[in-house]
């Protein structure tokens, strides 16, 4: 049974947003989690009684002591290794994380067999997560899928964390694999660019980026091409982003004086008068059977991915709360699936 839950990164955009929606609408006992003890007490105080400051160092293993307190743990920072996941399983402690990391992802599904007591939950949140049960919906409904493309799409004007902004630039300059034109092909971040029309929206350039999402489907669709694109609600930032990635300017990202001022830049961004704090998820699933090319889609739209990230999160928690789940190491499409716009329990 669960009565109290521990989020580390608690007072943070996404983890604050989870906290207050689970104290608004559980009575669990709501467990605010950081390096920050006076930051941890102060968010605390705002979400009132149910709320409980707790200090952790997810870096030092000594610390890990403090998730004793909880039965079960969202997790909103990225990790180095899965130390930490492994000691919640090893104490029979739930795990919910909201990474895109899809490196850390496969960390976590080695711990498989030691998941014997708890229930670990991936890819929860806004991308991976949504993305991930939109696609599934597409899969559900189309018997045969050669291609499945998913475009993300970003308001400039959210507040976005600097954690969320700093994993971005981490990941700018990196290359991974993907399937295309039917063999795996190493591609860097920002390229492969793509036009994709959102219905109220328009259209807006769109490139490849390493979410985790289109190598957890393209597990599940090992005969089809599966990948994600990154977008903005500014088309011209999209631009101008596309030209310094071109022209290797984003190199200078590998110091963290040029980091900072990025991050400035990017924060300014969010004060242009013509971005907004729209965020928008399209999937697209092509085949081409009977000489005729065949295509339907899902389109999502919503404000503050942030928001939407915790609002997707606090709806596994209550389902996690309410409905026993199977005891192992799950990505969210494994368990949930949409259904009119909610996130429904798949019945096994």
């Amino acid at each position: 049974m669960i009565n109290s839950v521990m989020i580390i990164g608690g007072y943070g955009e996404v983890g604050g947003n989870i906290a207050k929606q689970l104290t608004q609408s559980t009575d669990l006992r709501i467990l605010i989690a950081g390096r920050r003890l006076e930051k941890a007490e102060y968010y605390c105080r705002q979400l009132g009684s149910s709320a409980h400051p707790v200090e952790i160092d997810i870096r030092k293993p000594k610390s890990y002591e403090a998730i004793l307190l909880a039965d079960l743990v969202i997790m909103c920072m990225d990790q180095q290794n899965a130390a930490l996941v492994q000691y919640c399983l090893e104490h029979h402690i739930h795990y919910i994380d909201i990474t895109a990391n899809f490196a850390f992802h496969k960390q976590i599904e080695q711990l498989n067999p030691l998941a014997q007591q708890s229930t670990v939950i991936m890819s929860v949140g806004f991308a991976p997560g949504l993305s991930n049960l939109l696609a599934k919906h597409l899969i559900d409904r189309m018997e045969s899928i050669e291609e499945l493309h998913i475009s993300i799409l970003l308001g400039l004007g959210e507040e976005h964390g600097v954690g969320a902004i700093q994993w971005l630039l981490e990941q700018i300059n990196q290359s991974y694999n993907v399937k295309k034109n039917g063999v795996t092909q190493t591609v860097r971040n920002f390229s492969g660019k793509r036009m994709t029309y959102f219905n109220r929206l328009g259209k807006r350039t769109s490139y490849l980026f390493n979410f985790s999402d289109q190598h957890i489907l393209q597990r599940k669709l090992p005969r089809s091409e599966v990948q994600t694109y990154l977008t903005f609600d500014v088309e011209w930032v999209n631009r101008i982003l596309a030209i310094v990635h071109r022209l290797r300017f984003t190199a200078l990202l590998k110091y963290s004086w040029a980091k900072r001022v990025v991050i400035k830049m990017i924060q300014s961004f969010c004060r242009v008068p013509s971005s907004s704090d729209i965020c928008a998820i399209k999937v697209e699933a092509t085949n081409s059977e009977n000489n005729l090319i065949n295509e339907i889609h899902e389109i999502w739209y919503a404000n503050s991915e942030a928001m939407t990230t915790a609002s997707i999160t606090s709806l596994v928690v209550k389902q996690l709360i309410h409905s026993p789940l199977p005891y192992g190491i799950y990505h969210i499409d494994d368990l949930f699936c949409l259904d009119k716009g909610d996130i429904k329990l798949i019945k096994k």
